[in-house]
């Protein structure tokens, strides 16, 4: 287990995923650009967030498997719990 919790600012975080984007700047389609870097800004802030809580709610918790004793289809399961953001 990480000794040192995970913590993502979002706002930092949304701002340079849309910076990596090369929005084309037109007049004439000035409100759809708009709303698709809004869009592109949200999704990254929501997911930001979303991956904090579940870091969060995991940092912590004390895991009593050993994972080296699980089988395949228990460790797979495993995985997927964890990331779920």
């Amino acid at each position: 287990m990480a000794t040192e919790q995970m913590h993502i600012d979002p706002e930092k975080f949304a701002l340079r995923f849309i910076e990596s984007f090369n929005f084309d700047f037109n007049a004439k389609e000035l409100e759809s650009m708009a709303k698709k870097e809004l869009a592109a800004y949200l999704s990254a802030y929501f997911l930001v967030e979303k991956f904090n809580r579940i870091e969060s709610e995991n940092f912590d918790k004390n895991d009593t498997n050993n994972l080296s004793d699980l089988g395949f289809d228990e460790l797979l399961e495993h995985v997927k719990d964890l990331n779920q953001y």
